[in-house]
């Protein structure tokens, strides 16, 4: 995921109001001195941020759970209240995004008691964790939101254990949960979310035609991603990521010296996403 976090933090700097104010902290795993340097130039030459901070992410406690293609990050998301002991509210973002809006705005919305922030999205009806979401309560009229854009109120989060009560859900369902962590969150809060403006989290999938220009978060969902094995080729909307990759300290030659394995790997395991985008082409 390193062009899209490049692209993703480049935007988001890029178009920060009050960045002197801004303490920014990144959760990677495996990454080199010289990954970390250029993700630190990335970040330098869109503006620079007030506070940085580059954690290795421990996923020690996440291995019994159900991997999303190989990997436990996804599931790091549930502990940010605790790992970041001094917030009280946090904004989380995935690596995945394209930035086009100023994110201080975020902290203009005042949670309350709400644990989180997030946008409504479709119902229960229509999602895929329909059964494990009426397992546990909720029934098909009930609102669901991705998580790639989340508002924690971490404060709220710390004072009444729902790391703990996350991490305990995510244990016993792991089996049925199709989207791991966002299924947990949507279980334990879709009747209780603060609803963020829609424009927070403009959702792209691979097929979508070409996407106009406007104020907010664009989110590549879905697999292929931009930057994948011939993404230009597939994704109808590369062009957006491609116009923020080049003003980064990405390297693909650096990228590919390093991860061509991986690389390659992950888009034999996509084949048939692929195919499917090929079909639903828009």
């Amino acid at each position: 995921m390193l062009p899209g976090l490049h692209a993703t933090l480049a935007s988001l700097v890029k178009h920060l109001g009050r960045r002197e104010a801004v303490s920014l902290t990144l959760y990677l795993q495996n990454i080199t001195p010289g990954e970390s340097a250029a993700l630190r130039g990335t970040i330098r030459a869109a503006g620079g941020v007030g506070a940085l901070t580059i954690h290795e992410a421990d996923l020690s406690d996440f291995k019994s759970l159900k991997a999303l293609q190989g990997d436990w990050m996804t599931y790091l998301r549930l502990c940010l209240p605790n790992l970041m002991p001094d917030a009280r509210t946090i904004l989380y973002l995935d690596s995945d995004l394209v930035v086009n809006t100023d994110a201080c705005a975020f902290f203009d919305h005042q949670l309350g008691e709400f644990p989180l922030g997030a946008i409504e999205g479709q119902t229960v009806e229509w999602s895929l964790d329909r059964d494990f979401l009426k397992t546990v309560g909720l029934n098909q009229n009930d609102r669901c939101f991705n998580a790639g854009v989340l508002l924690f109120n971490a404060e709220r989060w710390r004072n009444t254990g729902l790391v703990e009560k996350a991490l305990d859900m995510a244990r016993t369902y792991s089996p049925i949960l199709t989207s791991h962590d966002q299924s947990v969150l949507n279980g334990l809060f879709s009747r209780n979310f603060y609803r963020l403006p829609r424009n927070f989290n403009l959702v792209i999938a691979p097929q979508d035609g070409p996407f106009a220009e406007t104020d907010g978060i664009y989110h590549f969902v879905g697999s292929p991603k931009p930057w994948d094995p011939w993404g230009r080729f597939v994704h109808g909307n590369w062009r957006i990521w491609d116009f923020v990759i080049r003003e980064t300290d990405f390297s693909w030659k650096d990228f590919l010296s390093r991860h061509i394995g991986a690389y390659m790997v992950r888009a034999w395991t996509l084949r048939r996403s692929y195919i499917r985008t090929w079909l639903r082409k828009k």
